[in-house]
């Protein structure tokens, strides 16, 4: 098994400068204090499979998608090289119908329309959920097919649970009676950090040649964006309710990126009033039925995902590259809150490639590492295991003994590569 980290070099010292005290990337990755805040889980579906045709990163760089996500590179461990083996056994529709209801449970279908086993959310909802309000939160983004393509969460065999699209209706359940005045913050991680990253980051200007500075400029931009977002969020340990501000209609095309961002709100807040510490975001249908007019796409993202439009390449990599976006969002506001590093942030996909509906070399991502138990700031080559043992992995991480997860057929345990 390969492990690639990203050494220290001037490239990867310019891509390591970070929020909130990130050190740069020295052999093994962030180091990590003892922790007393609670463990947290959340897991983000995007759908159709972003890494078909757009490079990946390596040591030395994001790359063109996950280039977003630099102020938070030593928070992420990129997995390279999963297979989904449980995906082509048993009941099911086509790669979509079949992939979603697999990605996270690693267990046959009972049937064309019921997954067969619960999913990984749900296995450490069931451990860490105990003490909470609600054991976990499901929420989605503009769902427009109610099949399986489209329920990722199981609680067990047959038994979905369907997600809240509606941030209102989401606001109503998690904070109508919720009390915000019963918690103090102790600092304001929004003041030093970002400045003093910056300041370092103008002392190396002037040491650095030509390209250098252009990837340097980059950076800075990408700081000062989550300087500007984390500026709007409240401190540390401070229960504040989010703001819904008017209503919006949440079922139209131009309101996905603003009701993605509201339940982002939705999800962060709720864990940061200690409401649950389990939560799922479903960004759309796994075929994709988003036409990103904002990015002056007029084309549905599942055309996108076949090339049935020109440019479909160059197309999909600007849809996946918001989509990062909306990570650096959400780890934003979990820095903000000093709930990063003890939360597990899962990225999935269902397809490595989505025209071909292809469920191997699939590249998932885990950001934040549950207080230092996953080695952050790598690139890590899983040379082909099963998507059941990442998830063994992070139930491990959260105190799940277990040696296997989902169809122990498809789960040879945790990938030992992953640990700090």
């Amino acid at each position: 098994m390969v492990d690639k980290r990203w050494l220290l070099s001037r490239r990867a010292l310019l891509g390591s400068l970070a929020v909130a005290g990130v050190s740069p990337l020295l052999g093994g990755g962030r180091a990590h204090a003892a922790s007393t805040a609670p463990k947290r889980f959340i897991v983000v579906h995007v759908p159709e499979g972003m890494w078909g045709g757009a490079p990946r990163p390596t040591p030395d760089a994001l790359g063109p998608i996950m280039e977003p996500l630099a102020p938070f590179r030593d928070r992420v461990l990129v997995c390279n090289n999963l297979n989904m083996k449980s995906r082509d056994f048993g009941p099911g529709g086509d790669g979509h119908h079949r992939g979603v209801p697999h990605m996270l449970t690693g267990t046959e279908m009972l049937s064309t329309s019921q997954a067969g086993g619960a999913s990984v959310d749900q296995k450490i909802a069931s451990v860490i959920g105990t003490t909470t309000r609600f054991a976990s939160l499901q929420l989605a983004v503009r769902i427009v097919y109610g099949d399986t393509n489209s329920r990722c969460i199981w609680s067990g065999p047959g038994k979905v649970v369907l997600p809240e699209q509606n941030p209102y209706n989401a606001y109503s359940r998690i904070f109508a009676d919720v009390d915000t005045g019963a918690a103090k913050p102790k600092f304001d991680l929004r003041k030093s950090a970002l400045d003093y990253s910056l300041a370092e980051m103008a002392q190396l200007r002037t040491q650095l040649a030509a390209d250098d500075v252009q990837r340097l400029e980059s950076y800075q931009t990408s700081l000062r964006e989550i300087e500007t977002r984390l500026a709007q969020l409240p401190s540390e340990e401070v229960c504040v309710k989010p703001e819904l501000a008017g209503t919006i209609d949440t079922r139209a095309m131009e309101n996905y990126p603003k009701v993605g961002q509201l339940q982002t709100d939705m999800i962060v807040a709720a864990m940061q009033c200690d409401l649950t510490r389990v939560a799922s975001l479903h960004w759309g249908n796994s075929n994709d039925q988003c036409t990103y007019p904002w990015l002056g796409i007029n084309a549905l993202g599942h055309d996108l995902s076949h090339g049935a439009v020109s440019d479909a390449s160059a197309k999909k990599v600007l849809v996946y590259n918001w989509y990062a976006k909306q990570f650096a969002y959400l780890l934003g506001k979990l820095e903000a809150a000093n709930m990063l590093d003890s939360t597990v942030v899962l990225w999935v996909s269902e397809f490595s490639n989505s025209g071909a509906h292809a469920a191997n070399d699939l590249m998932w991502t885990l950001m934040g590492n549950v207080d230092g138990y996953f080695r952050s700031g790598r690139v890590v080559d899983c040379t082909g295991r099963s998507t059941n043992d990442l998830h063994a992995s992070i139930c491990n991480a959260f105190g799940i003994a277990d040696r296997t997860f989902g169809n122990p057929a498809y789960c040879s345990g945790a990938i030992a590569s992953l640990k700090a």
